[in-house]
């Protein structure tokens, strides 16, 4: 197994945090999924390089893409709770 860091876009909060470990941990071959909400980074274990395709798809549809990664507005805001932004831009996703 080798281990994955990738930085994502933007920080998240624990609410989101939860949400992207599961959906990261329900990818095969993906263990030890980590997340450091300060950093913006992802961390994990995996077998093949395919397993970082798949967690790379998973971060942006959840509105977390790698950092430098181009991005459309919406893909920005996909999902993000009150936690994430300040009260002038809080939403209730979460």
């Amino acid at each position: 197994m080798s281990i994955a860091r990738i930085p994502v876009q933007r920080s998240f909060c624990g609410r989101c945090s939860d949400r992207i470990k599961e959906a990261l941990s329900a990818i095969s071959d993906i263990s030890n999924v980590n997340l450091y909400p300060m950093d913006a980074l992802v961390v994990f274990n995996f077998v093949s390089a395919n397993e970082i395709s798949k967690v790379l798809n998973v971060l942006t549809e959840l509105g977390y893409p790698e950092k430098g990664e181009k991005t459309t507005i919406s893909m920005v805001h996909a999902i993000h709770c009150n936690g994430c932004f300040p009260p002038s831009h809080q939403n209730t996703n979460c």
